[in-house]
């Protein structure tokens, strides 16, 4: 296990109805101006963004709005709100939405100290050294950006996508309903939890030694979600359900679960460039590839996976070899309704293309720590996806 200081400098309100905590927390910029970013409008619909008008009122706060943030949100909404925020002297960012809406607000947030354009950070190029201070009200149950300091952008003008993570932009409060995530269609709700269960495998892989703490209850959330996500998609839409898999996508990358050893992340940049290519779903594009990802680590470090695997298969599924836990986490995303082949989501990706995107993904180097994703091994993580389990070439 590694040494590690954690500090989880968000406050959380959790629960229904706890928008009534905003009160409390805008209180300090009375009579100041922030910036209200959001999405498509969904929080008008949910009355989300009555509640936040009539406090800011009661406050004498006035608000500017960053409205029709997308989703893999694209950094001509964050140029934009930087802009209102320097025009309008904004002292405070207030996010209300899913994951793209906050990770817009943060890279809002920060932009505005950057000595260049806000997109040289995400090239690593430039480096911002302090952000706005930023509050959220998170919609839906996936991402985990509510309680830390990552932000992904995509820049459509330029056909790539990338993420930071600064502490400074760590939100200050949020604000999670899960009454809020009710009305989630069953894409979305599927998509979130898969995220999740994604997040989670990422901090749980490892070459760290001795983390059994913090395995075992990455093992837990898991279970957790997959049980109240089969409950959801049986018909049973409660707000019990809802609520654990609320608290499991803020657990999941709040970094309590991977504090304690070095994860990998490698699928996560690899999956960008499906949702950047292909259009699809952040969640379903990690399943895509994940299992692949699987079997070539297996191969190239069989002593850490193999170790992993058997203790996830043994929890989750009563397997007893990595190979039988790998195709029961397949088992497990067809359930769900999700993909994990490219032949399945029918997608076309032939040599040229392939080779564009893996060009694309380490243009900054390799990736991965239980095994270092060269090109080598990125295509053939793609080419397992693209040709099935057994890896043939279309």
């Amino acid at each position: 296990m590694k040494n590690f200081t954690y500090s989880s400098p968000t406050k959380i309100h959790f629960g229904n109805e706890q928008i009534v905590k905003l009160n409390d927390e805008l209180n300090i910029y009375r009579g100041k101006t922030i910036l209200l970013v959001y999405g498509m409008g969904s929080i008008k619909r949910n009355g989300i963004f009555d509640k936040i008008v009539q406090e800011a009122n009661n406050l004498n706060i006035k608000i500017i709005e960053e409205s029709n943030v997308s989703s893999n949100p694209d950094i001509s909404s964050v140029r934009s709100g930087i802009k209102k925020c320097i025009e309008h002297n904004v002292e405070f960012i207030l996010a209300a939405g899913g994951g793209s809406v906050i990770d817009c607000a943060k890279a809002i947030a920060f932009g505005i100290f950057a000595p260049s354009d806000v997109w040289d950070v995400y090239l690593r190029k430039a480096d911002s050294t302090k952000a706005l201070p930023l509050g959220v009200i998170i919609t839906l149950a996936a991402t985990g950006t509510e309680t830390n300091g990552n932000s992904v952008i995509s820049n459509r003008e330029l056909d790539d996508k990338r993420s930071v993570a600064y502490p400074f932009s760590i939100p200050q409060f949020a604000i999670i309903d899960p009454s809020y995530t009710l009305t989630v269609n069953r894409h979305h709700t599927i998509a979130g939890s898969m995220d999740v269960i994604l997040h989670i495998l990422e901090q749980y892989f490892s070459n760290t030694l001795r983390t059994e703490t913090s395995d075992y209850m990455s093992i837990g959330v898991i279970k957790s979600v997959i049980e109240n996500t089969n409950r959801i998609l049986e018909g049973d839409n409660s707000y019990d359900n809802r609520s654990n898999i609320s608290w499991a996508s803020t657990i999941g990358l709040n970094w309590i679960l991977g504090v304690d050893k070095q994860g990998d992340w490698a699928t996560h940049r690899l999956s960008y460039a499906l949702t950047k290519e292909y259009g699809t779903t952040h969640g379903f594009a990690l399943v895509l590839i994940y299992t692949s990802w699987m079997r070539v680590a297996l191969k190239y470090n069989p002593e850490t996976m193999s170790r992993k695997l058997n203790l996830l298969g043994l929890n989750l599924f009563q397997t007893s070899s990595p190979e039988s836990t790998i195709e029961s986490f397949e088992r497990l995303f067809n359930g769900f309704g999700a993909n994990t082949n490219f032949i399945d989501e029918k997608i076309v990706m032939d040599e040229s293309k392939m080779n564009d995107l893996i060009e694309n993904v380490l243009a900054l180097g390799e990736i991965g720590t239980v095994v270092k994703i060269d090109k080598i091994k990125a295509k053939e993580i793609f080419v397992l996806a693209r040709g099935g389990k057994h890896g043939n070439l279309l």
